[in-house]
Parts: C-alpha cells; structure tokens; sequence
C-alpha cells in the first residue's frame, strides 16, 4: 500500500521506536519527515519509509472517511 493521500489530514497514531510513548500526527505529518524528536525520551527518531508504510496500512480504514 502505499502512502495514501486520502490519509493525509487523518490524525495518525503511532508509537516512539526508542520508548513507546504514543504520537498523533496528521498523516501530511509522517508522510514529510525524515526524523523527529520525541517529547517523552527526547531521543532524535528515524523514520524510515517501512515505518510509515506500517502506520499508514493501521490506519487505511479511515482512507476516504469524512472527518466527523
């Protein structure tokens, strides 16, 4: 799947890879970056595209849902 544009103003939930500390992103967001910093452990975060391929495929359900 890839990084559908139907996701990109969907609030997207993932976890840090470092600590596990939940992260809402609008799907535009990850989409965009290359790294973050987390504000639970501070540590510089990659995010490779694997990464973003797996968030956006937990979140596809939403793809074309209207934001109620």
């Amino acid at each position: 799947m890839p990084l559908s544009s139907d996701l990109h103003d969907k609030n997207l939930m993932f976890q840090c890879q470092r600590c596990s500390r939940t992260i809402v992103r609008k799907g535009s967001w990850i989409k965009s970056i290359k790294t973050f910093r987390c504000e639970g452990c501070r540590s510089e975060v990659p995010m490779t595209y694997g990464h973003k391929l797996a968030i956006f495929e937990r979140h596809r359900h939403l793809a074309g849902k209207d934001s109620k």
